[in-house]
């Protein structure tokens, strides 16, 4: 097992800093997965204006599930830029008929995380970093 002075860095799916449907980078450091969206489409109508105009979709969501044999429903994420945090999804359906071609899962909001709901203020940033209290 790794320490944790050794932080275990790994690059797994890079953005190509292009114009491109690709606007996200993966990576892994120790036990924990990182994904980061690279500016995705504020609205609906910038994400199908830059479809039209060929420039591909772009990632607004992210889905995470297990693979595991104990029965879970995953969740998805996304930007509220609106309210300026997260949103969690969790989906209803799991099961369609054979005809259906759309498999609508009906993801609805089960949580709002506000950003930067948890940072420190400037005194207890200041105070921590003159080696106080953390």
């Amino acid at each position: 097992m790794a320490s944790r002075e050794a932080d275990v860095f790994k690059q797994i799916h890079e953005w190509p800093a292009e114009d491109e449907g690709d606007n996200f980078d993966i990576s892994r450091r120790d036990d924990t997965l990182l994904v980061e969206l690279c500016y995705p489409p504020r609205t609906d109508e910038d994400h199908r204006k830059r479809f039209v105009e060929g420039r591909g979709w772009q990632v607004t969501h992210i889905e995470i599930d297990q693979m595991s044999v104990r029965a879970t429903d995953g969740i998805r994420l996304n930007y509220d830029y609106k309210r300026d945090g997260w949103v969690i999804e969790q989906a209803s359906r799991f099961a369609w008929p054979l005809e259906d071609q759309a498999c609508d899962r009906d993801w609805q909001e089960v949580a709002f995380i506000q950003s930067w709901a948890r940072a420190e203020s400037k005194e207890e940033q200041a105070r921590r970093l003159a080696g106080g209290a953390s």
